[in-house]
């Protein structure tokens, strides 16, 4: 009687962990988009992306080389208040340097400016944020 129970529970715990694990390796292997690929507007000394589409939101500073970070801006339009930015890895990569992140509403008014620390970093938009924007300490 007792076996009948134990090889269906193990069946399962097996089960669940070869998902997870297979959900785990599927998720550490995202494939970053080069800049030079997105949404982005240039000046003289700087470019300024813009995260038009999930796949660039989710993406942002993740990945990218320590140059990318020197005279880049990206710009999170349609955030909402108690989006949850990081910098810890979540399949592209850590982000390797601290940056900074000011959170604005729609008038353009500053709500709140944070910094992320490299590999680690996490910060919360405030109640009223329309639109976020990412880049190198000063």
């Amino acid at each position: 009687m007792k076996r009948k129970i134990l090889i269906p529970v193990l069946c399962l715990i097996l089960g669940g962990l070869t998902i997870y694990g297979a959900c785990a390796i599927k998720q550490k292997h995202k494939k970053c988009i080069p800049f030079s690929e997105w949404p982005q507007i240039k000046f003289k000394d700087i470019r300024i992306l813009i995260a038009t589409e999930p796949k660039y939101a989710h993406q942002g500073f993740a990945g990218a080389k320590e140059a990318d970070f020197e005279k880049t801006l990206i710009i999170f339009p349609g955030i909402t208040g108690g989006a949850v930015f990081t910098n810890q890895d979540q399949g592209y990569g850590p982000v390797i340097k601290d940056i900074k992140i000011v959170y604005l509403d729609a008038n353009m008014n500053v709500l709140k400016e944070d910094i992320l620390v490299k590999e680690r970093g996490i910060s919360v938009a405030p109640e009223g944020t329309c639109l976020a924007i990412e880049g190198p300490l000063p």
